[in-house]
C-alpha cells in the first residue's frame, strides 16, 4: 500500500489474481438515477418538504468502508453510498471535494454541506449530536 508497482513485477501470485480480476461496469440508468438526485445543478425544486442527505463515499478496496457500512446499517440511517464502481464516482467526488474514504457528508435542504467525517469515531459523533 502506499506506492504503485507495474504488473510486470507482481510475484506469480499476484499476476494470476490480477489477471483473473473481473471487472464489471454500474448500469447506466443507475448512474442516471444518481446524476439526476444529486449531481444536478439545475436540479428542480420539489415543493414537499425536503430533509437532509447524507452521502458516503466508498471504495471497495478501502479496509476502513465496511466498518462504516455496518455501523450505518446497524444504527437505521439513511445514506446514499456513492462508491467507485459509478461511472460518474470521480465527478461526484469532484463536486464534493472528496479526497479520502470513507467520507461521509450531510447536505442540508438546498445541498449544502452541513459536516464530513473522514472515520468511523467522526461519523458516530455527528450522528450522536443528531445535526
Amino acid at each position: 500500500m502506499g506506492y504503485h508497482r507495474p504488473v510486470s513485477q507482481y510475484n506469480f501470485g499476484k499476476k494470476s489474481e490480477f489477471y483473473s480480476r473481473n471487472y464489471f461496469n454500474a448500469a447506466q440508468e443507475e448512474n442516471d438515477k444518481l446524476i439526476s438526485k444529486y449531481g444536478s445543478e439545475t436540479q428542480e425544486r420539489n415543493t414537499s418538504p425536503v430533509r437532509q442527505k447524507n452521502l458516503l463515499f466508498t471504495t471497495t478496496t478501502c479496509p476502513k468502508c465496511p466498518a462504516v457500512k455496518n455501523f450505518l446499517d446497524k444504527s437505521e440511517t439513511e445514506y446514499f453510498s456513492i462508491d467507485n464502481t459509478m461511472l460518474n464516482f470521480s465527478e461526484m467526488a469532484e463536486k464534493y471535494n472528496v479526497k479520502s474514504v470513507p467520507t461521509m457528508m450531510r447536505l442540508d435542504e438546498q445541498g449544502q454541506e452541513v459536516w464530513r467525517a473522514n472515520e468511523l469515531s467522526e461519523i458516530q459523533l455527528h450522528l450522536a449530536q443528531k445535526c
